[in-house]
């Protein structure tokens, strides 16, 4: 192998490693196919003819000399990230400048592909947060509110841990329902709430797959069927999953009666309740932006504008970033 072969290959490397982030991360396979095409043209690919999947990556490339090579790379489950997408994004962008050599990619690729997410403290709150702000904004009372925030927080500390024990997003989410099931009801069998449907829709809205809806339906409209079925099939999955587990619930263990949201104590008429309930549903939206990490490291990265190496405390990872 002469060494065009050998510096096509590791070009070709950074171009799937960029995408696999971009896929594992939770982008949409034409962001993903964009970013990877923008990045072999500016290593001076002569063409780059890509299969991208929502699991895999199959990749041929061609130099202008006619150097030809083909990789294929598997991608693990999705993890959604939002700084990592956005990174990678930020770094194909100093790419198609040309002021950057390959190991200063390679470097930074390791980097962002080993971005630390929140803590746990974080993703607890996150969860006690959703839980709580959405349970106000659809119609709770106060004390209801807080009943969904405590849920919220035993359910992050269930989601946080689980997934060290099973592997299987059916039984987590299943089982992540019965125990939402199980402590609202026992909240409401000691009196200590009012209304179950508002705490337990409250408490759900930690384990809805909105994102992947989002992404199924983002894959549709640009014709990528075979990925956007199978997000919509895993979506609609987690939704019946989460109905099976509070069905268990409901029908063997209590008979609590789930009041409809439409009787429920909603003032209308206020537009000082309104208001309060509106600020409640941006503190629950809080919950996304930690834990698709795109609050804290986004903000530094349009702000600061600086990611710093820990292994060249001079070196930045990403600057001057325009978005």
């Amino acid at each position: 192998m002469n060494n065009e072969e050998i510096m096509t290959g590791v070009e070709l490397e950074i171009i799937l490693k960029a995408g696999k982030i971009l896929l594992s991360s939770g982008a949409e396979i034409s962001r993903t196919e964009d970013t990877m095409n923008y990045i072999a043209r500016a290593m001076n690919f002569k063409y780059l003819e890509a299969y991208v999947s929502n699991r895999g990556i199959f990749a041929t490339a061609k130099k202008a000399d006619g150097t030809e090579i083909t990789r294929i790379y598997n991608v693990p489950e999705v993890d959604i990230n939002l700084s990592k997408i956005e990174s990678v994004n930020a770094l194909s962008r100093r790419i198609t400048q040309k002021n950057i050599t390959i190991e200063e990619i390679e470097s930074e690729l390791n980097q962002i592909d080993t971005m630390s997410d929140y803590s746990f403290f974080w993703r607890l709150v996150a969860y006690t947060l959703g839980a709580s702000g959405f349970s106000y904004a659809i119609g709770s009372s106060i004390t209801d509110s807080i009943i969904a925030g405590i849920i919220g927080l035993i359910l992050g500390v269930y989601m946080c841990t689980i997934k060290r024990i099973l592997s299987s997003d059916v039984l987590i989410t299943i089982l992540g329902s019965i125990l939402i099931a199980l402590l609202g009801n026992l909240f409401i069998h000691f009196e200590l709430g009012s209304n179950l449907s508002v705490i337990l829709l409250g408490a759900m809205i930690d384990i809805v797959p909105g994102v992947p809806f989002v992404n199924a339906i983002r894959e549709y409209s640009q014709n990528n069927y075979n990925t956007g079925i199978t997000l919509m099939m895993g979506a609609l999955l987690t939704c019946i999953s989460m109905a099976v587990g509070v069905a268990v619930v409901q029908s063997l263990l209590f008979n609590t009666q789930m009041i409809p949201l439409y009787t429920s104590n909603l003032d209308t008429n206020s537009l000082t309740s309104m208001f309060m309930r509106s600020i409640m549903a941006g503190i629950g939206k809080l919950r996304k932006r930690i834990l698709f990490d795109s609050f804290y490291n986004c903000y530094i990265y349009r702000n600061c504008k600086t990611y710093k190496t820990t292994t060249n405390p001079k070196k930045t990872l990403i600057s001057n970033i325009t978005l």
